[in-house]
């Protein structure tokens, strides 16, 4: 195989694996915005002492994944950053 036919493969092969990478990275943004549920209410809690955005999220709605749980209440909230204060309100999804 001539040097020319082999740096053509490869960049072929290059642009074949970022077209790939791109799709890749399209599906995953789809998929966690398919498996975060749109809640249909809110509801406000009171953030208890020493809990964290994971344990709100846990005790809302135990049987969903936390993460999707989380950006969702960090957008009801437009919450910039993970930190909470015991006693302060959140709106959250009333998924029961």
């Amino acid at each position: 195989m001539s040097v020319r036919r082999r740096w053509v493969a490869g960049v072929l092969t290059g642009l074949g694996l970022a077209v790939f990478v791109s799709v890749l990275g399209m599906v995953g943004d789809d998929y966690q915005h398919a498996v975060q549920q749109t809640p249909s209410a809110t509801e406000v809690v009171h953030v208890r002492s020493g809990e964290s955005l994971s344990s709100v999220a846990a005790r809302i709605a135990p049987d969903l994944p936390a993460a999707s749980v989380i950006a969702t209440v960090r957008d009801l909230n437009d919450l910039q950053s993970t930190g909470l204060r015991p006693g302060q309100a959140l709106v959250v999804p009333a998924y029961r």
